[in-house]
């Protein structure tokens, strides 16, 4: 074999070498492009569905305003839909039977007592039983240890179309009315 045809053989495979990296690089390329496309559909999605739930909200809050409610300007500024009150007015609303009592902590927590008549559901158990909770419109006091599970339960409840909520600030730590053991 002479020099000039091993040259062209050896020119010729890194060619191919050549071709065959840029082949590799364009379908990774071509697969990041894909990718993105998805990302940016399903972050599109996302997004419409987050201004669904805004508009539902601010929607909501107008009905509210029209209804005479007490809006904080907290609750307008952050698509609040559930009203916190004191654990003094929670403790009037207990007292005078005007409110559904809803307890969200866990069992242990609950074993140290609860406000009287309190359906107990943990928070993380609220999904699944959200059937237990009536769908009347009754006010609805939800509370936890601390106040921040609390609203967290009224966030999720609202957005499953629960109305009246109320969220006692400052939780079961801050309540000094009735309690009973069950």
């Amino acid at each position: 074999m002479d020099w000039i045809a091993v040259a062209a053989l050896v020119t010729a495979l890194v060619a191919l070498l050549v071709a065959l990296a840029a082949r590799s690089k364009a379908a990774g390329i071509a697969q990041a492009a894909a990718d993105a496309k998805t990302d940016a559909r399903r972050l599109a999605s996302g997004a419409a569905e987050e201004i669904e739930h805004r508009v539902a909200e601010l929607r909501q809050l107008l009905v509210l305003v029209r209804k005479g409610a007490p809006l904080t300007d907290e609750m307008i500024r952050d698509g609040q839909l559930w009203f916190d009150v004191t654990p003094d007015e929670g403790k009037q609303l207990v007292v005078a039977e005007r409110v559904r009592v809803l307890d969200v902590r866990t069992p242990q927590e609950t074993s140290t007592g609860v406000i009287p008549g309190a359906l107990l559901i943990p928070v993380q158990e609220l999904p699944e039983r959200l059937k237990e909770l009536p769908r009347d419109g009754k006010k609805t006091l939800v509370y936890c240890a601390g106040g921040g599970r609390s609203a967290a339960a009224c966030e999720m409840l609202t957005k499953e179309g629960f109305a009246n909520l109320h969220n006692l600030t400052g939780g079961m730590g801050a309540w000094s009315g009735p309690v009973e053991r069950r």
